[in-house]
C-alpha cells in the first residue's frame, strides 16, 4: 500500500526541501498552498501575501478549518490510485490532520519540520516567494497561521525533523526519513 505523509511546519521551516527530495525519490507531491493560490487567482486577485492570506483565512472561516484538506482529498486519492506514495505539503492544523487521518488511516504519517524564527525569517527574506513579502508580512503570516492551530499540529506530529544545521545535514535527515517510510 502507498504511504501518505502530511507535512507541517511554520513558514520557511524547510517543507519545500522535503517536497523536493520526495519528488526526486518518486513521490507525488500535493501542495495545499497551490489550492489557495489557484483560488486567489480564480477570484482575480493578485498573488500578494495579503490576498493569499485573506483567501486562505476566509475559506476557513466560511467552510471550516479543514476546508483545504477536504478539497485536497480527491487530488490525493487520484495520486494514490496511480500507485504513488504521496507527500502532502502544508498541513496547517488539527482539523486538517483529523481529515487526513480519517481518510488515510494507518497509511498516514504526520511529519513536522521545525526551525527557529530567526532562521525562518532569514530564509523567507532571501527566497522572495510570493507569500513571504516583507518582514512585517512574514510576521503577520506567522500570526495568521498560528491561529489555524498550526502550533498544535506541529506538536502532535508523529515525527519531527529539526532544520537548523547545514543543508547537507538536513537533506540527509530527509532521505533517512523517506527511506524508512518507503520500506514500511
Amino acid at each position: 500500500m502507498s504511504r501518505v505523509i502530511a507535512l507541517t511546519g511554520m513558514p520557511a521551516s524547510g517543507k519545500g526541501e522535503v517536497s523536493n527530495i520526495a519528488k526526486e525519490r518518486g513521490w507525488s507531491i500535493h501542495r495545499i498552498g497551490a489550492l489557495v493560490w489557484a483560488e486567489t487567482e480564480r477570484r482575480g486577485l493578485e498573488l500578494t501575501p495579503s490576498n493569499v492570506g485573506k483567501v486562505a483565512n476566509g475559506e476557513r472561516e466560511t467552510h471550516g478549518m479543514d476546508i483545504w484538506a477536504i478539497r485536497s482529498i480527491p487530488i490525493i486519492k487520484d495520486l494514490l490510485a496511480n500507485g504513488s506514495n504521496v507527500l502532502i505539503d502544508g498541513m496547517r492544523g488539527i482539523p486538517e490532520q483529523e481529515t487526513f487521518k480519517s481518510n488515510f488511516g494507518d497509511n498516514l504519517v504526520t511529519l513536522a519540520v521545525t526551525s527557529s524564527f530567526d532562521i525562518r525569517l532569514a530564509r523567507a527574506m532571501s527566497r522572495k516567494r510570493i507569500d513571504d513579502g516583507a518582514e512585517s508580512d512574514f510576521r503577520e503570516r506567522d500570526k495568521r497561521e498560528l491561529s489555524w492551530n498550526l502550533k498544535e499540529a506541529i506538536a502532535s506530529a508523529e515525527r519531527q525533523i529539526i532544520n537548523e544545521d547545514s543543508l547537507e545535514d538536513y537533506h540527509s535527515k530527509i532521505n533517512i526519513f523517506l527511506a524508512e517510510m518507503e520500506s514500511t
